[in-house]
């Protein structure tokens, strides 16, 4: 029989010998979990798991070869180098848990494993840039380390005032447009280049080289007077490339025939090989380059028109916020209705007058700046949540330009109208948008224009908003709060940018005309 202390030590061993097993069963070590290598296929799963875990494409070539991880033998050789804080990753999936229960995607007062670090959204707020004045609703990433925007590349272009679109058959990849930049080129014409590109780390990149977007070429010039300088560069300017509800198009400034420079559309598969598919087999409109007409008066120069699309998936072009609004429905050839803002013209200036920002009687303006979409003010995640005309709108973004000291700046805002007829004004955000990484205008920023000059003093950088796409591969024109979208910009005529946000996220600040 077994003496009191033999039964002890028994008591005591066993125990230790359990958790041994459980050890070398499960694979911890130093506290941690260590995964064990069983066959290539589970090793292939890994590889897979942990770089869709850091959203990276696994065909790019510097991924670790599949021998470089069987040496290892450890996860952590693809994991960044910095222990797991398990508390503060409690504290994230409990926080994660409850905006998912609530549907809350604004991500103003959550924390977030950022670098070294959990940082609040006030802690990122990039206080020094804030030298307007303004009371700005910054705008933070939903994936980003830092949570500020993202760069685009082109490779070694020059390339601003981006547009996104989601690919349309790879859902890890997208379509970026941009204006490549052409005064270090021997040629004064102005081009379009695209290409696809991946999200690798933080930033979204060309996959393939590069390539000008075919679009047929300028008529002659007809600009008189100081314009006249506008005759010797042909090209497109300015792109806005976006989907309808159907279709995606790309609009552009360019020689007029009716005035000096105004828009002209085109439904951009025809220029795209991506979707050589879709040019094949789908019913398509503006299939060559068209002029996008308004009702007279021209300006002589015409720029920043939207189109946008009531609930019957009609066309109609927006051309001017202010002074007034004009809007016209828009037919195939390219030829307008009459202007039909008059009809809730006295309600819009009622409202105009209230919300709109405040504008100087020089050096300030007022400038519409991206595509529409449209969006069900509720979220997708509700299932009593269902569009209709109480819940649906029309989004754009204009912007207020102040011109001090040579350089510009812009702040935009959010403006909601109607999305049937009238098309009457419904709310206007009361605070102007503030990218999350916008700083103050230094050498860094990379103007072209202001290289080896002195900068203004106490300017911010300029960001120039282009375009607003949903982030999602199966959606093109309409949306809800709780979707994810991209806005793009170009920064300083020099960069290309962007930031994914929800779409609620641009909503937090509205005033309502019919208050």
């Amino acid at each position: 029989m077994l003496s009191f202390a033999s039964r002890k030590i028994i008591v005591f061993i066993c125990p230790l010998i359990v958790f041994v097993c459980i050890i070398s069963l499960f694979g911890i070590k130093d506290g941690r979990p260590e995964y064990q290598v069983t066959t290539k296929a589970d090793l292939n799963a890994r590889v897979q798991d942990v770089l869709a875990l850091n959203s990276q494409d696994p065909t790019i070539a510097n991924v670790p070869g599949l021998g470089q991880i069987v040496e290892g033998d450890s996860l952590a050789q693809l994991m960044p180098k910095q222990p797991i804080a398990y508390e503060e990753l409690e504290e994230t999936m409990e926080i994660d848990a409850a905006e998912f229960a609530n549907g809350d995607g604004k991500g103003h007062d959550e924390k977030i494993l950022g670098g070294e670090r959990f940082q609040d959204d006030e802690v990122l707020t990039n206080e020094i840039a804030l030298t307007t004045g303004l009371d700005h609703r910054e705008l933070f990433s939903l994936t980003t380390k830092n949570r500020k925007f993202f760069p685009l590349k082109f490779g070694n272009h020059i390339v601003y005032n981006p547009n996104i679109l989601p690919h349309p058959t790879k859902h890890d990849t997208w379509i970026i447009i941009g204006q490549h930049e052409g005064s270090c080129e021997p040629h004064g014409d102005l081009e379009e280049i695209y290409c696809d590109a991946i999200f690798w780390d933080d930033v979204l990149s060309c996959i393939s080289t590069p390539i000008i977007l075919p679009v047929t070429p300028s008529k002659k010039g007809e600009c008189e007077g100081d314009l006249a300088v506008l005759n010797l560069q042909y090209g497109p300017r300015d792109p806005r490339v976006f989907y309808g509800p159907s279709a995606p198009y790309i609009m552009y400034g360019s020689q007029s025939i009716f005035t000096c420079l105004s828009l002209w559309i085109q439904d951009v598969r025809m220029l795209l090989d991506n979707f050589r598919l879709e040019k094949l087999t789908l019913p398509k409109i503006f299939e060559n380059t068209t002029e996008v007409q308004r009702p007279a008066p021209y300006h002589k120069i015409e720029k920043n028109f939207f189109i946008f699309w009531d609930s019957q998936d009609r066309m109609y072009a927006h051309y001017d916020t202010t002074p007034r609004r004009a809007f016209a429905q828009l037919s195939a050839n390219g030829s307008s209705g009459p202007d039909i803002a008059t009809t809730a013209a006295y309600e819009d200036r009622m409202c105009m007058a209230k919300y709109m920002p405040y504008v100087g009687p020089e050096l300030e303006s007022i400038h519409q700046a991206t595509n529409s979409l449209s969006i069900t003010l509720c979220k997708r995640s509700d299932n009593d949540c269902s569009a209709d005309a109480s819940n649906t709108f029309i989004m754009s973004i204009f912007q207020k330009k102040v011109f001090l000291d040579y350089h510009a700046v812009y702040e935009p805002y959010v403006m909601l109208f109607q999305r049937d007829a009238p098309f009457a004004l419904h709310a206007i955000s009361q605070r102007p948008l503030w990218i999350s990484g916008r700083g103050p205008f230094t050498n860094e920023s990379g103007s072209i224009i202001w290289r080896d000059q002195e900068l203004p003093k106490g300017h911010t950088e300029m960001f120039y908003m282009t375009s607003m796409s949903w982030k999602s591969h199966i959606q093109k024109y309409h949306g809800h709060i709780d979707d994810d979208l991209f806005l793009a910009f170009g920064i300083e005529d020099a960069k290309a940018g962007a930031i994914d946000i929800k779409a609620g996220d641009l909503l937090q600040d509205l005033a309502y005309c019919a208050d």
